[in-house]
């Protein structure tokens, strides 16, 4: 996706689905872009720990729940949606996120689409989880000079692994492929506005995959991510 039509389409979540951020909380979706500018040489006969610019950037899709509770996520596929309530005995809606495909018939779309209410769904293709997994927890803290960290295991007989293919003899199992990904949020927010940080917050990207090549492969760059939605659950 470009950055132009990246933005445009923050800009008309913001406007679909306006926050109203509480104080000293990150709770909500979470998406933005990794702008990937950075790559070990692992032909280099000096170092293949240090990373060096890349000709061409590549971009890649990123999504992030923070729960109520403070715990992170990061997510493959999300669909916005809604579901009926009652509050003071006046009939509501009420926003949610799914993870769970198998529990869409269970709530209600947010924009027409020829003449039905559908969801909005988001997702990436930068990564994949293991079968029947929707989401992968981060450690560490989400905000303004915090980090989060997590890692991802592809199995050899995992239906996207790189290394397989389904109708090739030669490729009927793949390699096992492990993912290292760290967040590490800058301290210093680039914004005028205080308020800002409760919406946008930037920070810088990196990764160690093992599997792929016989020396780890690293690459890092900057990212921004947008909060789209306050809802502090996933599936409820």
């Amino acid at each position: 996706m470009s950055k132009h039509l990246f933005y445009l389409m923050i800009s008309l979540l913001t406007i679909t689905f306006p926050l109203m951020a509480s104080a000293e909380t990150y709770q909500g979706l979470w998406i933005g872009q990794v702008e990937l500018n950075k790559v070990n040489d692992t032909t280099s006969t000096t170092s293949t720990e240090v990373l060096q610019p890349v000709k061409h950037v590549f971009d890649m899709t990123v999504l992030l729940h923070v729960h109520e509770n403070g715990a992170v996520s990061l997510l493959k596929e999300v669909t916005m949606m809604q579901k009926s309530i009652q509050q003071d005995g006046e009939d509501m809606v009420q926003r949610v996120l799914i993870t769970d495909d198998s529990l869409l018939p269970e709530y209600n779309g947010i924009i027409r689409r020829d003449g039905k209410l559908v969801g909005i769904r988001l997702g990436s293709l930068a990564y994949d989880f293991p079968i029947d997994q929707t989401q992968v927890s981060l450690s560490g803290a989400f905000g303004a000079g915090n980090s989060l960290e997590t890692t991802i295991v592809m199995d050899e007989d995992h239906p996207t692994n790189p290394f397989k293919h389904l109708y090739h003899p030669d490729h009927q199992q793949g390699r096992k492929i492990t993912r290292q990904i760290h967040f590490s949020f800058d301290s210093n927010q680039d914004n005028s506005n205080p308020d800002d940080a409760k919406f946008s917050l930037i920070g810088v990207y990196s990764e160690s995959i093992s599997g792929l090549h016989k020396i780890p492969l690293k690459i890092s760059g900057p990212f921004k991510i947008h909060r789209i939605s306050e809802v502090g659950k996933l599936n409820e």
